[in-house]
């Protein structure tokens, strides 16, 4: 009797274990979205960024400006931790911008700065879309 309740408790904390170490593990293709408020020559920012893991890219939207009325397609890869891309306006004055930064474990969060004319934003922590 004594061995069988051991057995379970055991057999019990494995399938915990394995769930936790799961959930630690963020979903293939998955995508990062945040509204970023502005914050000195930062502005509003909103992000909407997809990764293939498969092909090792990443490809969005960054929308910035009142009602953010400015968009920017971003497309770049990634190697290991780290990424690359680059921004486009989309119509407006046709400017770009460098986005760089990595995926920080084991939260699995990007963190993402962006540069471009006459801004800079540092270290934007960008959460994983998890369905609930």
């Amino acid at each position: 009797m004594r061995f069988a309740t051991i057995s379970a408790v055991l057999a019990s904390i494995a399938v915990c274990g394995g769930a936790i170490a799961q959930q630690q593990e963020p979903p293939p293709n998955r995508v990062y979205s945040l509204h970023s408020r502005a914050t000195g020559s930062c502005p509003a920012l909103d992000w909407d960024i997809g990764i293939d893991d498969v092909r090792k890219t990443l490809t969005g939207l960054i929308a910035w400006g009142d009602d953010m009325e400015h968009v920017a397609r971003v497309r770049g890869t990634f190697n290991g931790d780290s990424f690359q891309m680059t921004a486009h306006e989309v119509g407006g004055e046709n400017r770009t911008a460098e986005v760089s930064g990595y995926l920080r474990k084991p939260d699995n969060y990007m963190i993402s700065s962006i540069k471009g004319p006459n801004f800079s934003c540092e270290n934007i922590t960008i959460q994983w879309y998890k369905p609930y």
